[in-house]
């Protein structure tokens, strides 16, 4: 994957040399990416929840964007490499790249996928219960859940989702930031927004943690 990524984003290979990089892809281009997938995030759960319930709202933020998606672009980078050639932290697990092993490969990084957003939504929900005893988000209603804060439905849901982006847009994005967006303009996206996120994630954190409730600063009822 990484022989893919070779745009310069427009700077000479000197100054290339000082950039913070992770398995060759410079870190600003990830996070740029990381923030459009938080904004993505917050786009999806709002479509699931006007779906299901009717109502779209501000999912618990000020800011249009839910930080854990931000780290999407970084975990699959890391850990997967790409979905037809998986690579575990930059290892590959096939010698050879056939037919065969890509399609060994996206069942694969789909079961990761799955997996991860079985497991994290577990753990997040319910660490956020037992500390503060908030309740984020609730899937009773739907069959095959594990709790009320994880289930089959929504892993799948979520998961193959985050496959289909991972496959047909992950790359082809990456490889378009680093090609027509300089590098400086990027560092400034990422300090600018990249700081609202985090500061927007801190504030909803300590409200719940102070006041034992998750604020909902706004609601649409759409029936």
């Amino acid at each position: 994957m990484n022989e893919q990524l070779v745009a310069k984003g427009g700077d000479t290979a000197v100054h290339e040399k000082k950039r913070l990089t992770i398995f060759g892809v410079e870190f600003v281009y990830l996070a740029v990416l990381g923030i459009g997938m938080a904004f993505v995030g917050w786009l999806a759960e709002n479509t699931v929840k006007a779906v299901t319930d009717g109502i779209i709202d501000s999912r618990f933020h000020v800011l249009p964007f839910i930080s854990p998606y931000a780290l999407i672009p970084f975990a699959v980078h890391i850990a997967l490499g790409s979905a037809d050639d998986i690579a575990f932290f930059g290892k590959k697990l096939f010698k050879v790249s056939t037919k065969k092993t890509k399609v060994l490969s996206n069942i694969i990084t789909i079961a990761v996928i799955c997996g991860a957003v079985f497991l994290g939504e577990l753990a997040v929900g319910n660490l956020w219960d037992i500390l503060f005893g908030v309740q984020l988000w609730d899937y009773s209603d739907l069959p095959l859940q594990v709790t009320q804060y994880a289930g089959l439905i929504p892993s799948l849901g979520y998961g193959i989702g985050a496959w289909l982006l991972f496959k047909f847009a992950y790359t082809p994005l990456l490889n378009l930031c680093r090609k027509k967006l300089n590098f400086k303009v990027a560092k400034i996206i990422v300090a600018v927004l990249g700081t609202l996120i985090v500061a927007d994630t801190v504030i909803m954190c300590i409200h719940i943690a102070v006041t034992g409730e998750a604020l909902m600063l706004w609601q649409i009822h759409l029936w």
